[in-house]
């Protein structure tokens, strides 16, 4: 008579087989050490980074010291931030009219920064409530920063879904604009439903009007065109390094004195810009290092123009799967304008009833297998959602492992 394992026990040994089963369908080129990470912050990292950083952490250089251990005021220490900056610069190709700073405190820090700064002294009527910005809705994090900006300004939404939801956008000639704003800001990609603007109209923004980018979820997965913006700031965590980092880049006509009363010092750019090496006070050393070495690392494999086709080719992948999958899979954004490249959000057929349990048996078994963060950010819908997550550094060989589930799980309940 067989022996029955523990409950727990069971559980246990069926965790291991399914996660054994995830790693045999990973191809050579994708360390199978390595968790299946499809998190939409703190986002996976290239292994060779991370082993880089391994080796060097306690000595930096030869030089006997670790980056976490520098004085902000040494030679060591001016040298990791001008060799950061170079190389971002570099992969970027940021133009010599913006300054490049690696702010504290993340994108959310930014949220208020950007009309602390842009809004400038009090109007007329000795108050900031009287200057507006407009602020283009899209979704979870353009809502995040419009609810800050709401504390220093007047804030006109635009494109506002009465359901927020945000699966599609209006078409642009019909987005309805504060013409006296001081600026327009937009969030290149929420990470939520799945959403990005492949071509953000900009020529329907007003004219003079500045345009302010959140591209958090997206910087460095395609070229830019620096000439389109104004401020462009984007956590570190998603694409490049770990938590602490903002990568902020500013016209520089733009870092100015002239700021709104009772600004912080830690919001206040042209503090910062002023400041010897544009450091104020203690930034995040071992994040900005490390945001360094994935830019080498992206700049090894031919920079952004190879990142945006590994981005075209890893959500073309899953899209071709879902969009062939006759109505088994379906994503929640649809238009190809507004598609995200960087992360694909989807349920099962309507995700409701039976097909609500089908999600959640879905997420259980990749749970299972080890994947990390498949379960979307709510959605504001009555059912979980499955989200995949492909910043940068997520190889190829990891979605077409998603791929061939996509697959299976699709023949084992169709």
């Amino acid at each position: 008579m067989a022996t029955r394992l523990p409950a727990a026990a069971a559980r246990a040994s069926q965790r291991s087989d399914a996660l054994a089963q995830s790693r045999r369908w990973l191809r050579t080129g994708y360390s199978s050490s390595r968790s299946m990470n499809f998190s939409a912050g703190n986002a996976p990292l290239p292994l060779e980074v991370l082993e880089r950083a391994q080796k060097e952490f306690v000595n930096w250089a030869g030089r006997g010291v670790s980056v976490l251990e520098m004085g902000y005021r040494t030679d060591n220490f001016r040298e990791v931030m001008a060799d950061a900056e170079e190389k971002f610069r570099r992969l970027q190709e940021i133009p010599d009219d913006f300054e490049v700073h690696f702010l504290n405190g993340g994108a959310t820090l930014q949220f208020a920064a950007v009309p602390m700064n842009l809004l400038g002294k009090p109007g007329r009527w000795n108050t900031s409530h009287y200057k507006t910005a407009n602020y283009v809705r899209s979704g979870h994090w353009s809502e995040k920063a419009r609810d800050e900006a709401r504390m220093y300004c007047h804030v006109h939404e635009v494109c506002k879904d009465p359901q927020d939801l945000y699966f599609g956008m209006p078409d642009p000639k019909d987005w309805e604009f504060e013409q006296n704003a001081v600026y327009c800001h937009f969030t290149a990609a929420d990470t939520r439903q799945g959403f990005e603007f492949q071509q953000f109209p900009f020529e329907v923004v007003p004219k003079g009007q500045w345009v302010v980018c959140d591209a958090s979820a997206n910087l460095g997965s395609k070229p830019w065109d620096w000439e389109k913006y104004d401020v462009v700031y984007a956590a570190a965590h998603k694409n490049f390094s770990t938590s602490g980092v903002c990568y902020t880049m500013i016209r520089k006509n733009l870092i100015t004195e002239d700021v709104l009363p009772g600004t912080p010092t830690m919001c206040n750019w042209n503090r910062f810009q002023t400041a010897p090496d544009k450091v104020w006070t203690v930034p995040v050393t071992f994040s900005v290092w490390l945001g360094k070495l994935t830019c080498e690392w992206m700049l090894e494999r031919g920079g952004l123009p190879a990142f945006e086709d590994l981005a075209i080719r890893r959500s073309s992948l899953l899209y071709d799967t879902i969009d062939n999958s006759n109505g088994f899979y379906n994503t929640f954004v649809t238009d190809p304008l507004y598609r995200s490249r960087m992360q694909v959000v989807f349920t099962i057929r309507d995700g409701m009833g039976k097909n609500e349990a089908l999600v959640s048996k879905f997420l259980e078994e990749t749970d299972a297998m080890g994947w990390l963060d498949v379960r979307s950010h709510p959605l504001g819908i009555p059912s979980d959602a499955i989200r995949i997550t492909m910043y940068n550094p997520q190889p190829m060989e990891a979605i077409e492992v998603v791929r061939e589930f996509l697959h299976d799980f699709q023949r084992r309940h169709e």
